[in-house]
Formats: structure tokens, sequence, C-alpha cells
């Protein structure tokens, strides 16, 4: 198969091969440090690519900090070149543009200045995405990365299969980090009254029958789901706990990819992210590949 950073050197390859999966699981207040340290690795590699934040406000407006759009945009090193960051709420919206109107120009090593180009997109993603891929500003040949922290039912499935069948082969697929909130999953899907938004999240599948399954097999599906249905050759389910709700998973973090390369470098990003080991050990779920 085709690696995913062809211009890498092999003893590069093999380096990143060797690392093993690590099991401890991150905290809720870690999570954006792990996108951030997988996003460092990947432009380390492609010295390029597109980022795309389907859901980019703040999750929390008192806890900026840990604000993922402002991490990406801070880390280092700034190659990444494009930025489509996404809002429903007009707050989160006013609050991106705040983001975007602080950051400094981009300059290399050499002095030289970095073209990026931050755009900040109003509206439901669901919608927002067709007009931003129908404009063909990310090529196909660019690596791009697609992250969907939703607010449980946000992010509709006929989405992720547009972002799936974007890229035509041979170029790889839109990665995508996809987070299901398996902690208050359950009952969010007891307290629907409308079928139609349940629908639009899961799918033509039936969801009714997640009522009865555990937490644990409903994110093994949406994994089989994203393998069988999406394409994606590597997809694997990261645990993400709350401190403050005794060590609960809250929801799963689920990397998709058909890259070969991607996964270990994933495990790299999970093993800085990592910073204290819970109670219970929860190893991240693998589906539709090996991992080293």
């Amino acid at each position: 198969m085709t690696p995913l950073f062809p211009e890498m050197e092999s003893e590069v390859y093999k380096k990143i091969r060797k690392y093993k999966r690590y099991d401890q699981a991150i905290w809720t207040e870690n999570k954006s440090h792990f996108i951030e340290q997988y996003l460092k690795y990947f432009v380390q590699v492609t010295k390029h690519g597109a980022y795309i934040d389907g859901f980019a406000g703040p999750q929390s407006f008192e806890h900026l900090d840990a604000w993922t759009a402002a991490r990406v945009l801070a880390s280092e090193p700034k190659w990444l070149r494009k930025f489509f960051l996404c809002e429903i709420t007009r707050r989160g919206v006013q609050e991106l543009k705040r983001l975007v109107a602080v950051q400094s120009e981009t300059r290399d090593k050499k002095g030289r200045k970095i073209t990026r180009t931050i755009k900040v997109i109003p509206g439901d993603f669901n919608r927002t995405l067709d007009d931003l891929l129908a404009r063909g500003t990310i090529t196909q040949k660019e690596a791009t990365f697609c992250l969907l922290d939703q607010r449980t039912f946000e992010c509709h499935w006929r989405t992720l299969k547009k972002l799936a069948k974007y890229k035509k082969p041979p170029n790889h697929k839109i990665e995508l980090l996809y987070f299901l909130g398996v902690g208050w999953l359950h009952r969010a899907l007891s307290g629907i009254r409308k079928n139609a938004k349940a629908r639009e999240w899961w799918g033509k599948a039936d969801w009714q029958t997640l009522r009865s399954k555990s937490s644990y097999a409903i994110v093994e599906l949406v994994c089989q789901r994203i393998r069988e249905e999406l394409g994606y050759l590597f997809v694997a389910a990261y645990p993400i706990f709350d401190k403050n709700e005794g060590d609960r998973v809250m929801y799963y973090m689920i990397h998709a990819s058909d890259h070969d390369e991607a996964p270990a470098l994933m495990v790299r990003a999970h093993y800085k992210a990592v910073r204290a080991r819970p109670s219970a050990v929860q190893e991240p779920l693998n589906f539709g590949g090996t991992q080293n």
C-alpha cells in the first residue's frame, strides 16, 4: 500500500513503527493536548495540510485554555496552511473571530512568511460542508484532517459519508477524529422526541437498537460502521475519562484513517497526552487493521 508520507526517509518510518500501543487513558482536560500532539506529528512529516473543525467553538467559555481550535492555531511547527473553523452558535462564532483576529504573522526559521488561510464559517456544519468541499479549496492531494467534537447528535451520518468520499483514489481520505459521548448517550436517546434527529445522526441504520446496547457495544458498532460503510482501513477508539465523575468514561475519541503510518503517529500523540493512570484502565479499541 502507498505510504502516507512518501517523502519520509526509510529510517524515519522504522522509528515511528517501533512505538507500541500505550494503555493509559486520557482525562477530559487533556483531550485538546492529544489532538494538538497528533497534528504536530502530522505536519512534521507532511510540511503542509488542511484542518477542518466542524464544531469549532469553545466547549467551555470558562476554560478557554483547553479550547482545541486555539491550541491547534498556536501549535508548532506552523505548517498547516488552511483552517476551516465551523460553528453554529452566535457566541461561538464571535469567539472564533476574536481568536483569528489575534493571530500573528507566521514565518519560518529563515524569516520567510508562511501563508495561512483561516476561515470562520458560521452555520450548521452538516450544511456548510457542502459549499466548503464544492469550492475545491482543499485539493485532492492535500493532507487533510477533520475534527468532529460534536455535542451528542450534532454530526449527521451523511456528513461523515461526504467527508469520506471527498478524496478520490489513489488519494488518501480525509482523516476523521469523531467524538462519541457515551457518558450521556443513553439518557439522550431516551429523551428523543423527534425521530428525525436520531435518524440524521445515525443514518439509515436502526438507532432504536442502541437503547439496549452497552456503551462499549455502541462504540464498537460505530467503529465497525466507519470501517465498513465509509471505507477507512484503520479505526481506533480512545476512552476519555472525567475525574469529576469517578474516573467514568465520558466519551470516546474515534480516529479513522486509511494512511499506513497514521495509527503509529496517533499512538505517539496518545503517549504524550497521557498525564495520569485511572483506577481502571481500558485500552483503546482497534478495528479494521492492526497497529503496532
